[in-house]
């Protein structure tokens, strides 16, 4: 009897991978703020907001970063987030030979919005995982890859022997070059790298 090889899994993050979270979250400062805070793309060279300065040189706090997130966990501001263009054609791809597992370090009032949001934008089929902020590498296995935004994440699921593709954004394409850690353009190149580690059939 010929056994089924089993299949690799994927960890990819949701915010600002699959979907454009940036513009809603700096309208959520905007907002928040009262207009003090206006924050562009150009503005965010951290991923941390609290840590990026809009033109006028005005900032969010750290206590202030703590409401904001919450705020934007609401179904109010969730709704407004648009997928990445094409990403569920390019998911469905990858979901032939790999399984697919969605991880987010959203908080958990916001568990609900985000299953409504993937199967209201018609995402294929995956497993989701939330996560306190920066424990992927420590709390869901082991992958054959994953695909992150946020550096600090990206080095540590390297440090634990799973290859991370980071989406070069602003706030991590001038980070140090580390072991396993590969920046991408955009999701077309991503799909193609990632099938590349698929096993041969």
């Amino acid at each position: 009897m010929t056994s089924t090889p089993t299949r690799g899994r994927l960890c990819i993050d949701i915010d600002n991978v699959i979907a454009h979270t940036d513009e809603i979250m700096r309208r959520v400062i905007d907002e928040f703020t009262d207009g003090r805070v206006k924050l562009d793309y150009t503005h965010i060279v951290e991923f941390d907001y609290y840590k990026c300065v809009d033109a006028q040189d005005c900032c969010i706090t750290k206590d202030e970063w703590a409401c904001i997130h919450d705020v934007f966990s609401e179904p109010r501001y969730l709704w407004l987030i648009q997928p990445v263009q094409g990403v569920q054609e390019h998911l469905q791809k990858l979901n032939t030979v790999f399984d697919i597992h969605l991880a987010t370090s959203r908080l958990p009032k916001a568990r609900r919005t985000t299953i409504e949001w993937l199967e209201a934008h018609r995402f294929p089929p995956h497993e989701l995982h939330f996560l306190k902020h920066g424990e992927k590498h420590a709390s869901l296995g082991k992958f054959v890859a994953a695909v992150e935004v946020h550096y600090e994440q990206a080095v540590a699921l390297a440090g634990a022997g799973i290859p991370c593709y980071l989406l070069a954004h602003l706030w991590n394409r001038e980070k140090p070059a580390m072991s396993q850690v590969y920046w991408v353009k955009d999701w077309l190149e991503l799909t193609a790298r990632l099938l590349a580690l698929a096993p041969m059939p």
